[in-house]
């Protein structure tokens, strides 16, 4: 009987609730436009993105491995090293006969030294004579899996015809960077004179995959929740669906409030990001690499939030804001726009779980003094969305497999030790036991290893230059992964006995035993999201001149912002942060310009953006500047020059500040069809980007876009952004239908 009530009442009040519904959306001024686009970007780069497996500069190449007894004998510059209490020597011993010469030998195979290969360990020395004189009777080291030969000293590396080369096999041409199909749907209602509704719905199908050799990761793969990177994003590997905006907006008198999901825009520069902080950037898409003149529009990630607007009688304005956090998404493994190396799993799912319903909040005043001078001021209170990166805990168990690195039974040293029989002989020469984790603050999974097993594992050649090109510092990057790391410090430091990774030598000895002798590896890493305080101050000036003059309505513009005590990535990948104050600086000139009756304005933008800590992709300047391997070795022996045994010789030197120029233009045709666009970006370093473009839109239905990204660096010395995008050189074009 009160079912029957119940539902009697429920569909009473649904019936007077679609009249209602019924009359109040007849009153409602609906507007319902979308669009349909296909992108596609084709590369014209003559190098692959070297942070990907399959464009590694090291595929295909011959690679040395330092651990060798034989490497580097009779060098005069490699000092003699005291032997510690130990059960192996192999990282601290001095390096004995040989270079990489015809006049090369091996005494034995008890003194070839385990190598790692590609795709696993050592599986068998291969007898018989390479061809080359002097070679000892052996012609190189089996790896198992197809992953070819690894060649040790004994081996010419000039004369490797015949020879299966490190990483055959993972080499994959990206022709295209970017082919993806995307419709957008966006629904505006307004309600009355106070109220309005924005709704954007995206579908995005990413099919740059099915245009290579299969070889390419997912494009949406480490997500933040589950099948999601976003707070209102489904996702498949190659597929998404997302609302980037949904919010409702109040406007009374001089109030404005708007509450929902959405992105907040602050601040005047082209391109260049000084007060534009309160939103992340989606960057797995296109990067920034995008039409310059769109300025973020399709990469801020909306957060659910509050933003609101008061204009006082004098004209003066104050906004604020208060909003969910939401990272920067970057893109992911072995992608074309890839900024991480594949060596590298990128696991945030804790970190993030710590910042996930942060707010971050901030307000900014705007002030016109005069009617040509208007003054700004910026408060922001944030979690970081670019975030710090430091090494994380590896998994217990790594795609069902138990990692072997980490403490416990089936760790691999321990084994060794067992299969060996001198567990016993560690008691007595007093070397510790394997630590007992517990959980703390690193060891949150009772790993204690920064590592796990990899089967497609870098040589610690290619290590070193990875990390150099990331920024790193490659000696603090071996030191910390050890020193930090209790389970992976008892199997390098007190069983191994591999002393401290200052120079060149002691980092290469570590790397490369330990992955020889306990197989191939990858690092494990993550991203904490710091709160910090950024203020802000700005202005713009508008000259006023001879109608007839080109500087008349001239817009000057400046913005600082300063952020104390700023949370960068340390150089080794610790978890002790780099910490600095950053001033960051833009100098914009705008301008609207007729250059005469028969065609429209002209947009013209010049600016100067100039950072004291960090470059434009928020790394620090501490990491410029590095210097190659090959520096360090003599390249008519293969020998280590004595600088490589120098404490810091091959860390990065640093930079000093950071300073980039933009210039830009938009000149529509006349019957505004045709626009001719051209933005240049420079690295005053020595690096630039040139990205000319053309437009047509032949109806208000359908528009075509032709761009390049046309890359150059300045040079070989990582001292330039340049030089971290030099593999996007690209033609791209995009054809919209509008409805």
């Amino acid at each position: 009987m009160i079912n029957h009530a119940v539902a009697r009442i429920l569909l009473a009040g649904g019936v007077a609730g679609g009249v209602l519904f019924s009359e109040l959306a007849a009153a409602i001024d609906w507007n319902f436009t979308g669009l349909f686009r296909q992108e596609i970007a084709y590369s014209i780069a003559g190098n692959n993105n070297e942070m990907n497996s399959m464009g590694s500069v090291f595929n295909d190449r011959i690679v040395p491995h330092y651990t060798n007894a034989s490497f580097n004998a009779g060098n005069a510059a490699a000092p003699a090293r005291a032997n510690p209490a130990s059960l192996f020597a192999f990282g601290t011993t001095p390096r004995a006969a040989g270079t990489f010469g015809a006049t090369t030998r091996f005494a034995g195979a008890n003194t070839l030294s385990p190598v790692n290969c590609r795709f696993g360990n050592l599986n068998a020395i291969q007898a018989g004579s390479s061809g080359l004189a002097g070679d000892g009777g052996f012609r190189g080291v089996l790896c198992p899996n197809g992953g070819g030969t690894s060649y040790v000293p004994g081996a010419n590396p000039a004369a490797g015809a015949g020879f299966s080369p490190q990483g055959a096999g993972l080499n994959d041409d990206i022709n295209f960077n970017l082919f993806n199909t995307r419709v957008e749907l966006d629904l505006q209602a307004r309600f009355n004179n106070h109220f309005a509704a924005f709704v954007k719905f995206r579908a995005y199908y990413d099919g740059t995959p099915k245009f290579t050799d299969g070889q390419l990761g997912d494009p949406y793969e480490n997500p933040f929740w589950g099948t999601r990177a976003t707070a209102t994003e489904w996702n498949s590997p190659s597929f998404v669906v997302d609302l980037p905006m949904a919010d409702i907006d109040y406007n009374v008198g001089r109030l404005w409030i708007r509450v929902g999901h959405q992105v907040i825009a602050w601040g005047e520069a082209y391109f260049f990001r000084v007060m534009d902080v309160a939103n992340g950037l989606d960057l797995r898409r296109h990067l920034t690499l995008g039409p310059g003149g769109e300025e973020f529009q399709d990469q801020r990630v909306a957060s659910p939030g509050i933003r609101l607007n008061y204009t006082f009688r004098n004209d003066w304005e104050i906004e604020a804001f208060a909003q969910l956090f939401s990272p920067t998404i970057l893109p992911a493994a072995n992608t074309p726009y890839n900024l991480i190396s594949a060596t590298f799993t990128l696991d945030e799912r804790d970190e993030y779980d710590d910042a996930e319903f942060a707010i971050n909040f901030g307000a900014r005043l705007s002030a016109p003094v005069t009617e040509r001078l208007t003054l700004l001021a910026m408060y922001a209170n944030r979690r970081n969305p670019g975030g710090v990166f430091r090494f994380a805990e590896a998994p217990l168990f790594n795609g069902g497999t138990q990692n072997r690195f980490c403490a416990g039974a089936f760790n691999d040293t321990n084994n060794l030790l067992n299969t060996l029989g001198l567990q016993g002989l560690r008691a007595a020469r007093g070397i510790p036991a394997m630590p007992a984790l517990s959980p703390g603050t690193k060891t949150l999974n009772h790993c204690g290893s920064a590592v796990a097993p990899d089967p497609i594992a870098a040589s610690s050649t290619e290590f070193f230059h990875l990390v150099s090109r990331s920024r790193l510092d490659p000696m603090k990057v071996a030191r910390v992964v050890v020193d930090e790391w209790p389970a992976t410090a008892w199997a390098t430091r007190d069983i191994f006995g591999f002393g401290q990774e200052f120079n060149v030598v002691d980092a290469l000895s570590t790397l490369e035993g330990f992955h020889s002798l306990l197989g191939g590896f990858r690092g494990w890493a993550t991203r904490e999201f710091k709160r910090e305080h950024i203020f802000a101050v700005g202005g713009n000036y508008i000259v006023n001149a001879d109608p007839l003059s080109f500087w008349d309505q001239l817009i000057i513009r400046g913005e600082v912002a300063v952020t104390p005590h700023k949370k960068f990535t340390d150089l080794g990948l610790s978890f002790k942060f780099i910490e600095e104050t950053e001033v960051v600086s833009a100098l914009i000139f705008e301008k609207l310009h007729r250059w005469t009756a028969d065609f429209p304005s002209i947009y013209m933008v010049a600016q100067w953006m100039h950072r004291t800590e960090s470059d434009l992709f928020g790394r620090h300047l501490s990491g410029t500047e590095s210097v190659p391997l090959s520096k360090f070795l003599d390249p008519a022996t293969g020998d280590f020059t004595p600088s490589a045994f120098v404490d810091g010789a091959a860390s990065p030197k640093g930079s000093d500040a950071a300073d980039y120029v933009v210039f830009a233009f938009q000149q529509p045709f006349p019957n505004l069809r045709w626009r001719v666009d051209l933005s240049i970006l420079v690295d005053v370093e020595g690096g630039y980007l040139v990205q000319p473009g053309l437009r047509f839109r032949p109806s208000a239905s359908w528009q075509w876009d032709l761009y390049a990204n046309l890359i150059e660096d300045g040079g070989d010395e990582n001292d330039d952004i340049m030089e971290t995008l030099d593999f996007a050189d690209e033609i791209f074009a995009r054809l919209t239908y509008y409805f």
